[in-house]
């Protein structure tokens, strides 16, 4: 049986963001194995997120922007972000990046294959990779699934399929991106738009939905051709690169250790906010949040959970997942108030659960009370049910 300090089970964006920690440690001469499916060579996603200054990848963002526009039900327009740059990171960028930085860690090995079996022992974690058992004291573990039909949890996907184009004309303004552009059939559902611009002529144009059903190939595809045809003046376009994806937006428990070897990291470890499927800078936080315990303690590193602000904060998604599963008010409209009585600081500061509980009960009440009300009651009235 093969030994090692530290497996990584899942070499996505989590498993990787956690080596590259690791490898800015005094963790790093520790022999470590990271265990992907298989080797990543393509441009599979794009991830885009917020950020004050520069971050740990800034010499790999791809694009950012200090304003977006938005377009809602009772308001559209152009958002101001303030201290904040929206920050557009494609997947082949990291996935170099983060091969070449961690060629560096001497004692990494890296090996492709299926993982067969996690399971913890009394000697540590461990993994079955074609047929062969390997055992560490921790293993850090990204390919759990999220259960998705748990009783009195709120079960949403976040579904979505993105072309970048090259366009005829040109039909982009550099610095403005689209974010969450809701003039599109919403279909009881929450659909809409990202138009991301790397240049006057070509862009990554995304087609997002949150509900309970991934739809056919084709339906994205339609509804992608629809947008560039009614709010775009392509002219005729080119798809150079499309990409596919889906995230769960789930307030079902997670348990990030959920044993005294294991550690679940990434969506698997719950850092997916459930109400919005924003996971990078969580991910990236929390991250750096175990290996500092690790450096620490030298032991299986254990997040420190906040008290009741985290908890009111989950509440919070709860009451949001509820609303929109339940179809209680529609889902662009609720968007629409969120940024137009807000200052889009204070929505990014919300996503990432920076806000303090003024500001919470801020975002609170800039929502339609009485569907929110309905959502909280039917909470507590699913909790006391089941007491």
């Amino acid at each position: 049986m093969e030994h090692y300090d530290i497996i990584i089970a899942g070499g996505g964006m989590a498993g990787l963001s956690l080596a590259f920690y690791l490898s800015r440690s005094p963790l790093r001469s520790r022999s470590i194995l990271l265990v992907d499916r298989e080797r990543k060579e393509k441009n599979d996603r794009t991830w885009c997120y917020w950020e004050r200054g520069d971050g740990p990848f800034e010499a790999i963002v791809y694009r950012k922007w200090r304003a977006i526009d938005f377009y809602g039900t009772s308001f559209s327009g152009s958002l101001d972000l303030g201290d904040y740059q929206y920050k557009m990171l494609r997947g082949i960028d990291f996935y170099r990046f983060m091969h070449e930085e961690l060629q560096k860690l001497p004692n990494l090995d890296v090996r492709f294959g299926e993982i067969t079996h996690l399971e913890d022992l009394e000697q540590g974690g461990m993994v079955v990779v074609g047929g062969k058992p390997i055992v560490a004291p921790v293993v850090f573990d990204s390919t759990y699934r999220l259960p998705q039909s748990t009783p009195r949890t709120h079960n949403l996907l976040q579904h979505f399929k993105g072309w970048v184009i090259t366009t005829e004309r040109d039909c982009f303004d550099p610095n403005r991106p689209r974010v969450m552009d809701f003039r599109v059939e919403q279909q009881e559902d929450c659909r809409f738009l990202y138009v991301l611009p790397f240049n006057k002529r070509q862009a990554l144009v995304e087609y997002t939905i949150f509900n309970e059903q991934v739809l056919a190939s084709e339906a994205y595809e339609d509804s992608l051709r629809q947008y560039i045809d009614r709010f775009l003046e392509a002219g005729s376009y080119r798809i150079e690169e499309t990409e596919f994806g889906i995230i769960p937006m789930s307030d079902v428990a997670v348990s990030e250790n959920p044993s005294q070897h294991i550690v679940r990291i990434g969506t698997s470890g719950g850092y997916t906010k459930p109400s919005t499927g924003y996971t990078f800078q969580r991910t990236q936080r929390y991250l750096q949040e175990l290996v500092a315990s690790m450096e620490t303690t030298n032991q299986v590193p254990v997040r420190k959970q906040p008290g009741f602000p985290k908890w009111f904060k989950q509440a919070l998604d709860s009451v949001l997942l509820n609303v929109l599963q339940n179809k209680r008010h529609p889902a662009d409209d609720v968007f629409t108030k969120l940024f137009q009585r807000n200052p889009p600081e204070r929505v990014f500061r919300f996503m990432d659960e920076d806000t303090s509980f003024l500001e919470d009960l801020q975002i609170v009440n800039s929502m339609p009370k009485g569907p929110f009300a309905m959502a909280v009651f039917d909470l507590i009235r699913q909790r006391a049910l089941h007491l």
